[in-house]
């Protein structure tokens, strides 16, 4: 395949070298911000402890950073070709007969094996690493509560508020500007309703949690917040928890349990968040949903985008290298990289709308994966070998 081993070699190094840059500067880039906006927000609060928020945004910058990694491919991408043609090695290399395949193809051979990296290592990761940096955020401002619960000077007593129940909740787990996710489930006890801002552990730990409890007649008989709840033996154990009911004042309670009649996969594929499950994880998921009737398209479109990674690495390659290939003068430079972003923007818009599409079922998660990288792919291999080959 390749005619010149030592050139092809060479420029695979210079994208891999390239690549590996700018994922470190975008990596501190947005941990710092996402550190000064933490310590913005908690810098004035008793209890601030700049250590423990750096390492909060150290821990989810990952997940953050992983949907951002097409992006980072094409700028490596545009900045090794640019670099090569200012550099006039291309032009030298094409004039001794060399194609453009033969550089080519070896960054995109690099683009895919950083592809499967990402799926297989980087993935299962950022998602463990997510899941920690939610439980210690989680952790950190109960906390801080604590502390100025603590500080707080006493206040007169207030009428005991009567427990109430988003009106947005329903049957399954739907958005919100509130919450994430709601669950209705029946128990021992009789029928409830639970709900969380964030699910962990593939749904079996929730942060943020809230349970409203019925009784027999449909009437609602008390409430539960919690700072975190786990599902463990057929119940639900909410810890550090307030138990509000009519007429009374709420109440601290260090564990509250709630019976369930769902089981451990039950819960897993209602409540369990697609970008929280690690790549190794998600058939699983998968075959659970489809065995307990439930749609996994979700699921499904998370898989099938991971598979697709490697893939659509590539297409990135070829998209930078089908504005970056030609010789540019210094003030084309600005021109082919601003096409190279737009390009690579509309790219990821279609992805996006594509993921859409597929977690709702609307469209078959596997063509919803897999289209904007093939579709990608062809065009630019179809305009690089016009102009290479004529």
């Amino acid at each position: 395949m390749f005619r010149s081993p030592t050139l092809s070699l060479y420029f695979a190094k210079r994208f891999a070298k390239t690549a590996l840059i700018i994922f470190i500067v975008v990596f501190v880039l947005m941990a710092f911000i996402d550190y000064l906006e933490l310590a913005r927000r908690a810098a004035r609060r008793e209890g601030f402890d700049a250590f423990l928020y750096l390492m909060v945004s150290l821990a989810r910058v990952p997940n953050v950073i992983e949907r951002a990694l097409p992006f980072t491919i094409l700028f490596a991408a545009i900045a090794a070709f640019v670099m090569a043609n200012r550099q006039l090695e291309l032009v030298v290399a094409r004039a001794s007969g060399v194609s453009a395949w033969q550089f080519l193809l070896p960054a995109g051979l690099v683009a895919v094996m950083i592809g499967v990296f990402a799926t297989t290592i980087f993935n299962p990761v950022s998602t463990e690493l997510k899941q920690r940096s939610i439980l210690l955020a989680n952790e950190l401002a109960q906390n801080r509560m604590k502390l100025e619960a603590k500080s707080a000077p006493p206040a007169a007593p207030a009428p005991a508020p009567a427990p109430s129940m988003p009106e947005d909740v329903g049957s399954t787990p739907e958005s919100s500007s509130d919450w994430t996710i709601w669950m209705r489930q029946t128990g021992r006890e009789g029928s409830s309703i639970i709900g969380a801002k964030q699910s962990l552990n593939r749904g079996l730990s929730l942060v943020d949690a809230s349970a409203f409890v019925f009784k027999t007649d449909g009437s609602l008989d008390h409430r539960i917040d919690a700072s975190t709840a786990d599902f463990e033996d057929g119940d639900w154990v909410f810890r550090n928890a307030t138990v509000t009911r009519p007429g009374t004042r709420p109440a601290p309670q260090p564990e509250v349990r709630l019976p369930t009649d769902l089981n451990a996969d039950q819960v897993s594929q209602r409540l369990a968040d697609p970008e929280t499950v690690s790549f190794w994880s998600l058939p699983e998921l998968i075959e659970i949903s489809k065995k307990s009737a439930v749609p996994s398209d979700a699921y499904e479109m998370q898989f099938q985008s991971l598979l697709a990674q490697p893939l659509l690495f590539l297409a990135m390659v070829f998209v930078a290298a089908t504005v970056s290939l030609r010789f540019s003068r210094s003030r084309d430079l600005g021109q082919v990289i601003l096409t190279g972003v737009a390009v690579g923007f509309v790219l990821y818009v279609v992805t996006e709308l594509a993921r859409g599409l597929g977690r709702s079922g609307v469209v078959s998660p596997m063509i919803a994966a897999w289209t904007p990288a093939i579709v990608a792919t062809l065009l630019s291999v179809t305009v690089l070998l016009h102009r290479e080959d004529g």
